[in-house]
Formats: structure tokens, C-alpha cells, sequence
């Protein structure tokens, strides 16, 4: 998977994608591109994937030879972690949202660095630098996307555009788990609330957290193996509590206890473990 920067975008945008992936031009390949947070890729993000992969494989059917790709737009960190003081934490590592939408297949991802500049960008302007980086002509989204300066596309005018400029474009119910809206927002609660078994019902896969952007440091007493993380987390942790969790640490996989205090972690092993570094931590 290729991985473009914003600026990849705005900047001489004709024809970049196109040349990355030795094509002569815009008439050799099309792209189908989902645009949005993705922050844990839950369920009702998969479902938004899942569109984008079937109108690649319909259009591949039918384009003679035109390479189809499949992209996604996303941010570093989600942008209420800039606007909001109150945000509790992302639930993915912008590490773990790569290596998921990698797996997922994507031929190319454009990671946004949000800022306040890129605040100030209108929707519409956005979409048309999209069209030209990529050859975009099918656009799948949810029911609450919104984008640009004070939001100022939704979904009506993302259909006016879509109309106006030949683009296909797909807009996903949201997905209900129990009656209740699948959210990055909820998945937070849940994590907040020490709820993991709903946190995994959300995502489809267990809550983890990534322990690689941490310097970790070992404290041994008689009864068991301290590793303390000594940078504030930044994806969301249970409130309070000694939660029991899946580690994986140089190469290999071992149970522990987690301690989340105050965005800082805490990983208490079995006495006679050796732990260097923290890749993953998987709550059960």
C-alpha cells in the first residue's frame, strides 16, 4: 500500500497517484475511495470498505485493461483530539489504522496531518483536488460524513457534487449493533467504562492498544515484572482499574495485568519474564 501525504494532494496533484503506480495517465487507471476518520475501523467503517471493494471488483470486470485502485482518505489522529479538550483518546494508533487498512487491501492511503490551515479548506475544493490526485470516480461514505471549513459539505452536497461531476457515489446506512449507532464515540465509552466485551462486539476484533511509540522501563520486584511506559497514551484507556490483557513483546506473547493511570501505563508480568519492548496490548 502506497501512503500519501495531504500534501502529496495539493501539490502538482495531476497525475501524481497515476505516476506512483507506472501509469501514463489519468485514462489508464480509475480509483474507488472512502473518506473519513476510520478511527478503530469498526463495523460501520467495514461496511463503508466493503463498497469501495465491491465497485473495484464490478469496474474491473467491466475496464478492458484500466487498473482500478482502491483508497482511503484519513487523518494521523482524529481531528477532535485538536478541537475538543475533553477528547479521551483515539482508538487507533496511527500505525495500527495502516498496517488495518493494508490488510484490508487498500492500493493507497492519504494520511492528513489535520491542522488549522487544513481546517479552513472547503469541501468542495477538497473533493476536486481528490478527483485529480487519483482519477477518483466512485466515493463511498457515511450517512453523517461531513467535510471542508465549518463543515460545510454533508451528504446533500456531497450528492450535488457527485452529480455535477460524473462521480458515483454510495452512502451507507449506519450500522446498528443492539438498536444503538456503531460509533468511534461509542467504542470510546466503552473502553472509558472498562465495557470490552461491547468494545469488541464493536469492532469486531478486541480493543488494543499499541505499545510501540512508548520507552518502556522495567521494575522487577519479589512477586512480579513492572514495565512502566513513560509517555502519556494517546488512544483511549479504561478510566481506573487492574484489567487483565494479552501482550505481545519481542516476538512473542504473554498475559499480564494493565494500569492505566491518568493516560499513563503500567504492565504487570509474572515474575521471571524478560520484556524489552511493548508491540500490542490486547485486552480480553
Amino acid at each position: 500500500m502506497k501512503v500519501f501525504s495531504w500534501n502529496d494532494v495539493a501539490v502538482g496533484a495531476e497525475s501524481r497517484a497515476a505516476a506512483s503506480f507506472g501509469l501514463a495517465n489519468d485514462s489508464n487507471y480509475a480509483a474507488a475511495v472512502c473518506v473519513g476518520g476510520f478511527d478503530g475501523a469498526h463495523l460501520g467503517h467495514q461496511a463503508i470498505f466493503d463498497a469501495v471493494f465491491e465497485w473495484k471488483k464490478k469496474r474491473a470486470l467491466a475496464a478492458g485493461g484500466q487498473k482500478i485502485l482502491a483508497g482511503a482518505v484519513t487523518f494521523k489522529r482524529s481531528p477532535g483530539a485538536l478541537k475538543n479538550s475533553a477528547y479521551p483518546g483515539d482508538v487507533f494508533s496511527e500505525r495500527q489504522k495502516l498496517e488495518f487498512l493494508e490488510k484490508r487491501a487498500f492500493d493507497f492511503c492519504v494520511m492528513i496531518d489535520f491542522s488549522e490551515d487544513f481546517s479552513k479548506i472547503k469541501g468542495r475544493n477538497f473533493l476536486d483536488k481528490l478527483r485529480k490526485f487519483c482519477s477518483m470516480q466512485f466515493l463511498a461514505a457515511g450517512s453523517d460524513f461531513r467535510l471542508g471549513h465549518n463543515s460545510d459539505t454533508g451528504v446533500a452536497e456531497l450528492s450535488d457534487y457527485a452529480a455535477q461531476n460524473g462521480l458515483e457515489l454510495k452512502v451507507l446506512d449506519d450500522v446498528l449493533l443492539d438498536g444503538k449507532r456503531v460509533s468511534s464515540s461509542l467504542i470510546r465509552k466503552a473502553v472509558l467504562d472498562g465495557d470490552f466485551a461491547l468494545a469488541k462486539k464493536l469492532l469486531g476484533r478486541p480493543y488494543c492498544i499499541d505499545g510501540s511509540p512508548f520507552t518502556w522501563k522495567a521494575c522487577s520486584s519479589e512477586s512480579s515484572l513492572t514495565m512502566i511506559a513513560n509517555e502519556r497514551a494517546a488512544q483511549v484507556l479504561p478510566k481506573a482499574g487492574r484489567h487483565p490483557v494479552g501482550v505481545a513483546f519481542d516476538g512473542k506473547e504473554s498475559s499480564a495485568f494493565l494500569c492505566a493511570e491518568d493516560q499513563f501505563l503500567r504492565l504487570e508480568f509474572p515474575l521471571g519474564q524478560k520484556v524489552q519492548f511493548v508491540k500490542e496490548i490486547k485486552f480480553q
